[in-house]
């Protein structure tokens, strides 16, 4: 594994954990849910004493040159990491999870099986997020999005070309990342789909900057490293196999990062049996994934701190009924998107409810995933916290919220 390879790694991973900072500290703006219910009373110093950990050892991992040293960092940031996301579902933002994978891979395998662990996951990582894209919630909403931010530099408005052409153009960006991820599988095409992948990139930091749709920086430093990995872990040929080491431990340890690659490409095909997440599955950018719609009453709203009313919509004459942007308020106040499943959001609005006494003044609409030719989407509606506590038992992985959460 180059050694400017590795310290690439270390430093984007520190550059990410610092433009979210706000995401790993032990917070109390935004509701933190364990993935166990068990940790939901984990004290908050452990916390600090775990992103302390994940930020030395990256600084150790970009600066040393010692093999042991080096590797000994990586275990110690996947472990703390690991731990920080399992506090808080959160946390689990897909740099994050790559990174603790490649953390894992490189600290535990010689370089040539490492770079071929990690091809295979970057790989699937583009298939999996392109096969997402194919999705008619993608195709009429963002798709055509990122289209009119594209034909807007040059001065075209795509809005008012026919929906059907708008389609069939949104196709192109799920269609081409398909490609960019079999051609880097495929050494033969290896090297044109480098180019490809640089291009793609390119492409998203154009829509997704400051210039286009002003996504959070985070978004923005992890196209920027996928364009530096294209060059750094597919360019380089590989160098010939190294000798198996003598060493049992080494030998074991090598054999579980094939366990785990084979793990990590093999379930996100669960996702849609609900057994993996919209993240872990790579479903990215795109808009199928389940949710909730969240609603306080107007006779409630002075109940919630300021910085929480700022993300309702604007009182109607219609309606008593006031939507919270719980997306909105995961940005502003984190500056990451908020995790994209129905059960995490059920555990933020019964983390409302229950400190803000709200009562039957919540209404909560749960979405399911959409259907990938249609759209459509099923509905269950929950009025008040007894309705949506009862909800808990529907989920295998926690709802409750750490003690402390808002």
């Amino acid at each position: 594994m180059q050694l400017l390879y590795r310290r690439v790694c270390a430093d984007v991973g520190l550059l990410l954990f610092l433009v979210t900072w706000r995401l790993w500290t032990p917070q109390t703006v935004f509701p933190q849910i364990p993935f166990f219910a068990a940790l939901t009373e984990v004290p908050r110093y452990i916390d600090w004493l775990a992103i302390t950990a994940v930020v030395v050892s990256l600084f150790l991992a970009g600066l040393s040159t010692r093999e042991l040293i080096w590797r000994r960092a990586m275990i110690a940031f996947a472990v703390a990491a690991t731990l920080l996301m399992l506090l808080n579902q959160h946390r689990f933002q897909p740099w994050a999870y790559q990174f603790v994978l490649f953390a894992t891979i490189m600290a535990n395998c010689r370089a040539t099986v490492a770079t071929q662990l990690m091809r295979w996951i970057v790989v699937s990582i583009y298939v999996y997020s392109a096969i997402s894209k194919l999705d008619y919630q993608f195709l009429h909403s963002l798709g055509p999005q990122f289209l009119s931010t594209l034909a807007g530099y040059v001065g075209v408005a795509s809005v008012e070309w026919p929906v059907n052409l708008q389609v069939w153009l949104a196709s192109l960006f799920p269609v081409g990342e398909l490609i960019v991820g079999v051609g880097l599988l495929v050494p033969r095409t290896r090297r044109v789909a480098i180019f490809a992948a640089v291009g793609l990139h390119l492409l998203l930091l154009l829509i997704l900057g400051p210039w286009g749709l002003s996504h959070q920086p985070g978004v923005l430093v992890w196209n920027l490293f996928f364009i530096a990995q294209a060059w750094m872990l597919f360019a380089e040929r590989q160098a010939d196999e190294e000798p198996a080491t003598n060493d049992p431990r080494r030998r074991v340890a090598e054999r579980l990062c094939f366990l785990l690659t084979g793990i990590v490409i093999a379930f996100p095909a669960s996702e849609s049996l609900g057994y993996c997440d919209h993240w872990p599955a790579w479903e990215l950018y795109s808009p199928r994934n389940s949710r909730v719609q969240v609603a306080i009453h107007a006779s409630a709203v002075d109940r919630l701190p300021p910085e929480i009313q700022q993300h309702l919509s604007l009182a109607s004459e219609d309606s008593a009924w006031r939507q919270l942007h719980i997306d909105r308020w995961s940005l502003d106040s984190l500056s990451v998107p908020v995790y994209p499943e129905d059960r995490f959001q059920i555990g933020v609005a019964l983390a409302l409810a229950d400190r803000y006494e709200l009562a039957l003044a919540i209404h909560v609409t749960q979405q399911s995933a959409s259907d990938r030719w249609t759209g459509e989407r099923g509905e269950l509606t929950f009025v008040g916290y007894e309705q949506l506590e009862a909800t808990r038992q529907n989920f295998r992985i926690n709802v409750k919220a750490r003690r402390g959460s808002p």
